[in-house]
């Protein structure tokens, strides 16, 4: 379950990049441009990964439950 809400909040922050404010850095600077969208493709990937990691241990977690 932690995999997928991970996942979801790296997808979201990897979403970020490709708006007009970018990724936060800090309280006053944010990463924007082609880094940014770099950066917010490997992120989207990494919370896919994660989602996916989530959902087989939640699937094998009720499998085992069902045994």
């Amino acid at each position: 379950m932690l995999g997928i809400i991970l996942g979801v909040a790296t997808i979201l922050l990897g979403a970020k990049a490709f708006t007009e404010k970018g990724i936060p850095l800090t309280n006053k600077k944010n990463l924007t441009g082609s880094t940014a969208k770099t950066i917010g493709v490997i992120c989207i990937v990494l919370g896919v990964a994660l989602v996916a990691w989530g959902a087989l241990g939640v699937m094998g977690a009720l499998a085992s439950l069902g045994s």
